[in-house]
């Protein structure tokens, strides 16, 4: 082999492995997660809010606790397209706190994800603990689970990518 078959090899070579790490790179890329297990009364079904600040949607997912069932549902939110990074997160804190930005925008599509599409792949009790909220006396399992989500196209304008993540739920002991 001459040497310049040699260079052109390399070349190649090296190009291939530049092109995967940028692959790799939107791949691994994940959204920005808040995850809100409590509220003024105590341990509540799991809302994980995962931000896709790039394409103005935010991702709600709810694990309810009432039992070890997990039972997941997953909707999307997606704003226009001026929506910037800190009126969704307005958006967001209304959603689980006090509403206190009137100022927050409004989804111009809603979209209940199909059932499937967020699934608890694993779980693994962690412990337990005490009900943070008035009443004290609560004890609670608490969970670790693995949730798989897919990938979704949502009103013809944006692609949700698949990813994993692993999320705590508190489920009251009986």
């Amino acid at each position: 082999m001459n040497i310049r078959m040699k260079v052109m090899n390399w070349m190649v070579i090296v190009l291939s492995g530049l092109m995967l790490a940028a692959h790799a790179d939107e791949r691994d890329k994940k959204p920005e997660k808040l995850e809100i297990r409590h509220s003024m009364t105590g341990y509540r079904s799991t809302l994980v809010f995962y931000s896709f600040t790039d394409q103005k949607a935010v991702l709600v997912v709810e694990i309810n606790n009432q039992d070890e069932s997990f039972p997941v549902t997953g909707t999307v939110h997606l704003f226009e397209a001026t929506t910037s990074a800190e009126e969704l997160r307005k958006w967001i804190n209304n959603q689980h706190s006090d509403a206190l930005f009137i100022d927050a925008p409004t989804p111009v599509i809603v979209e209940k994800l199909p059932v499937g599409f967020c699934e608890i792949t694993a779980r693994k009790q962690t412990g337990t603990s005490e009900n943070p909220g008035p009443a004290k006396k609560k004890i609670f399992k608490d969970f670790e689970v693995d949730l798989s989500i897919k990938a979704r196209d949502v009103g013809g304008k944006i692609k949700l990518p698949a990813f994993t993540d692993t999320v705590r739920v508190h489920v009251e002991s009986k």
